[in-house]
C-alpha cells in the first residue's frame, strides 16, 4: 500500500472518529438516535440521501453490469434508480406531514393501519421483512468493502472484510446524527473520487469517442476463456438481457426502491414536509454527475481491459481499472470513495435493521418492560454492532453480482410494500385488511415467481398484491379516521392526536427524554 493510500485513508479514519465522539454527545433520547429527533437540516439530509443511494451496488455493481451487458445497464439500474428518486418527493411530503411522524417504517405502518392495536401484527410482519432484507443489503456492502480493501492492501478477502467492523462502529455508535454526518463526507468523497477516476479513464482511452468505438466492435468475453460476445451487443438497448428481463430489473429498481423502508425513514427525519421534499429534489440533482462518472468508467473499462482474469467477477472492475490506469493519489481517492460508499450505505442499513429488531420487534413483543432513554440507546448500539458482526461473517463467501442482489431485495420490498404505502398515503379507504393481504401476497408471490424463473417477478408480485389489496379493502369496513387523518388534513382531531401520543408512549416505555414536539402535542390534546 502506497503512501498516498495511507494519507487518504488515515484522514478519513480520523474524521470518522471525531464525528462518532461528537455525535454520541448529541444523542439525548431514543428519537435522537433513530431519526435525529425529526430536526435534520437540508445539507445533512441531502448528504445522507446521496450517500445511501450510492452504495457498492452503484459504484461497483453498475460499472460491472455496464462492462458485462453494455448500455442496457443504464436502463435497468441508472434510469430505474433515477425514476425512484424522482417520485420520492411526493412520498416524502405525505410521510412527513403528521405533527408526530413515525420513527420507523414498521411504526408508520402501525400508525396508518392499526392505531388501536396494542400489539400490531402488521408492525411485526414488516419488521421481520425489513430485518431479512437489510441484512442482505449489509451483507452485500461488506462484500464490496472486502473486494476494495483486498485490492488496496493485498490482505486476503476473508480477513479484509473484518476491517469493516472498525469503520462500521465509528459511523454507527453515534446513531442517526453520526450516520448523517459521515454520509455527507462520504458523498463528497464519492463525487470527488469518481470524478478523478473518470478523468484518468478518459485520459487512458483518449476520450468518449474511442470508448464507444471500442465497445461497438468488441467481441471479447467477460472473462478470459469465456464465450465471445456478438459484435455491437453492448450498444444494444436490451444488451445481453432481453427486454423482458431488463424491464423486470428496471421496475424492481424504480418502484421497489421508492418504497424501500430506509427511504421512508429518511423522509421522517427532516424538520417538516417542505424540508423532506427539498431534500429529495436536491438528491436527484446531486446524483447526476455521480452516475455519469460510473457510466464512463464502466464502458471505459471494457475498452481498456476487454476481458477479466479467470475467477474474477465484474464486481472487481472498478478497483482493478482504477489501480491500473489512475495515478497513485487519484487511485487512492477513488478507491477510498468505494470504501466510503460501502460504509455509508451499510451504516444506514444496519441502523434501520437494528432499530427494527429492537424497537419494532423486541419492544412490541415485551410491552411491559421499561427502560430509560439511556438504556434503550445503549441496547440499540449493541444490536447494531452485533448485526454488523453477523453480516461480516456471512460475507466470507460472497455472491456473484452485487447489483443483482440489490435488485432482488428492492423487487421484494416493492411487491410487498408498494400498495400499502402508496394507497395508504393517497386513498383514505385503504384499510388494515388490504395492507395485510397486499404485504403477504406480494412478498410470497415475488419469491415464488423468482424461484420459478420468471423474467419479471416484480410485476407478478405487485400485480397479485394489488388484487389481494383491493379484495381485502372492499370486503371489509372502512378504516377509522384516526388511521388516516394525519396524512390528509393539516389540523387533526383531538382523538387522532391522542392516538399518536399513545403509540409513542407504548413504543417508548420510557420515563425520560420526551421531545419538544411530543410535549407540545400533549399540551394541545
Amino acid at each position: 500500500m502506497s503512501i498516498s493510500y495511507i494519507i487518504v485513508f488515515g484522514g478519513y479514519l480520523a474524521f470518522l472518529t471525531w464525528t462518532c465522539l461528537k455525535s454520541m454527545k448529541q444523542v439525548e433520547s431514543l428519537s435522537d438516535f433513530t431519526t435525529g429527533g425529526h430536526r435534520m437540516g437540508l445539507l445533512l439530509g441531502v448528504g445522507t440521501s446521496v450517500a445511501t443511494w450510492v452504495s457498492v451496488a452503484s459504484v461497483m455493481g453498475v460499472p460491472g453490469q455496464l462492462y458485462r451487458t453494455g448500455v442496457a445497464a443504464i436502463i435497468g439500474w441508472v434510469a430505474g434508480w433515477f425514476l425512484a428518486t424522482a417520485i420520492m418527493p411526493l412520498l416524502a411530503w405525505k410521510v412527513r406531514r403528521p405533527e408526530l411522524p413515525a420513527r420507523t417504517f414498521p411504526e408508520f405502518i402501525r400508525m396508518r393501519y392499526e392505531p388501536f392495536q396494542r400489539i400490531s401484527g402488521l408492525q411485526l410482519i414488516v419488521a421481520v421483512l425489513m430485518l431479512v432484507g437489510y441484512f442482505i443489503f449489509c451483507h452485500l456492502q461488506v462484500v464490496g468493502f472486502g473486494i476494495v480493501f483486498n485490492t488496496i492492501t493485498g490482505i486476503p478477502y476473508e480477513y479484509a472484510i473484518f476491517a469493516f467492523l472498525v469503520l462500521l462502529g465509528l459511523t454507527s455508535l453515534g446513531g442517526f446524527w453520526s450516520v448523517a454526518a459521515t454520509d455527507t463526507l462520504n458523498a463528497v468523497l464519492i463525487l470527488v473520487g469518481l470524478s478523478f477516476g473518470t478523468g484518468a479513464i478518459l485520459y487512458a482511452t483518449g476520450g468518449l469517442g474511442p470508448i464507444m468505438e471500442a465497445v461497438a466492435v468488441t467481441t471479447a468475453p467477460t472473462n478470459v476463456g469465456g464465450e465471445p460476445l456478438e459484435p455491437g451487443i453492448l450498444l444494444s438497448p436490451a444488451g445481453t438481457f432481453g427486454w423482458s428481463v431488463l424491464m423486470g430489473i428496471f421496475m424492481s429498481n424504480a418502484i421497489g426502491a421508492s418504497v424501500a423502508p430506509h427511504w421512508i425513514n429518511r423522509f421522517m427525519a427532516p424538520r417538516n414536509s417542505k424540508a423532506a421534499v427539498l431534500q429529495m429534489m436536491w438528491t436527484v440533482i446531486a446524483l447526476i454527475p455521480i452516475f455519469m462518472c460510473l457510466i464512463v468508467i464502466g464502458l471505459g473499462a471494457k475498452a481498456l481491459l476487454p476481458s477479466l482474469p479467470e475467477g474474477k467477477t465484474t464486481d472487481y472492475i472498478m478497483p482493478l481499472i482504477v489501480q491500473s490506469y489512475a495515478p497513485a493519489f487519484v487511485g487512492a481517492l477513488t478507491l477510498i470513495a468505494l470504501l466510503a460508499a460501502a460504509v455509508s450505505t451499510a451504516n444506514s442499513m444496519l441502523l434501520n435493521c437494528g432499530t427494527s429488531l429492537y424497537y419494532d420487534l423486541y419492544r412490541s413483543l415485551y410491552p411491559e418492560r421499561q427502560f430509560d432513554d439511556q438504556s434503550a440507546t445503549r441496547h440499540l448500539r449493541f444490536v447494531v454492532l452485533g448485526l454488523g458482526l453477523l453480516s461480516v461473517i456471512s460475507a466470507i463467501k460472497p455472491p456473484v453480482l452485487l447489483a443483482m442482489g440489490f435488485t432482488y431485495v428492492y423487487g421484494a420490498f416493492g411487491a410487498a410494500f408498494m400498495w400499502p404505502v402508496w394507497l395508504g398515503l393517497f386513498w383514505r379507504r385503504m384499510n388494515r385488511s388490504g395492507a395485510y393481504a397486499g404485504i403477504v401476497v406480494g412478498v410470497v408471490a415475488f419469491i415464488a415467481a423468482k424461484a420459478a424463473g420468471a423474467d419479471n417477478p416484480f410485476v407478478v408480485g405487485a400485480s397479485l398484491s394489488l388484487v389481494a389489496t383491493l379484495v381485502g379493502v372492499f370486503l371489509t369496513a372502512p378504516p377509522p379516521k384516526e388511521a388516516y387523518e394525519a396524512y390528509f388534513v393539516p389540523d387533526v382531531s383531538p382523538s387522532t392526536r391522542a392516538v399518536a401520543l399513545r403509540i409513542r408512549r407504548e413504543s417508548d416505555h420510557t420515563h425520560e427524554g420526551e421531545t419538544t414536539a411530543f410535549r407540545l402535542a400533549e399540551d394541545r390534546t
